[in-house]
């Protein structure tokens, strides 16, 4: 029985500092960098210009993540009002802390599936089509509001 007892003990162990049974990772934020590739994709097709980084605090994040479902009632631009982001914490998600006319901003790179991205935790992921499966959006840490919300064209 004390034999018994130390294995499961052992295995629970094992699987809490290995991974197993923990809920995969579906957010990051990516290097300071990585704000110059949202700057030269998106400035170009978007009003607002984004310029320069800034490090986002660990409340700036939680705030981000706490208000995510309210994407799932925004309107996206330039689309029919009946399409929407469902469940907006199931995408994966790229954060780039960025400067817009010097304001404080989190760009929110979203995708539905990382399969095949196996750098997605580093670099940002481009990708010009795919509808509602791509998603960009920013954020005001400050207002704790989102803006802007975009979605890929279909191909």
């Amino acid at each position: 029985m004390q034999t018994q007892k130390l294995i499961f003990a052992a295995l629970l162990f094992l699987l809490s500092t290995t991974g197993i049974g923990q809920q995969e990772q579906r957010s990051v934020l990516l290097p300071a960098h990585e704000a110059k590739a949202v700057s030269d994709l998106y400035s170009q097709e978007r009003a607002e210009k984004i310029k320069g980084s800034w490090n986002p605090t660990k409340a700036d994040l939680d705030g981000l993540e706490a208000n995510l479902s309210e994407i799932s009632e925004m309107k996206i631009y330039g689309w029919d009002s009946k399409i929407h982001i469902d469940h907006p914490a199931q995408y994966y998600r790229q954060y780039i802390a960025v400067l817009v006319a010097g304001k404080r901003m989190i760009f929110i790179n979203a995708f539905c599936d990382a399969q095949g991205l196996p750098d997605w935790h580093d670099r940002m992921v481009i990708v010009s089509d795919g509808a509602t499966c791509f998603w960009q959006v920013l954020y005001d840490p400050v207002t704790k509001q989102f803006s802007n919300l975009r979605i890929n064209a279909r191909a």
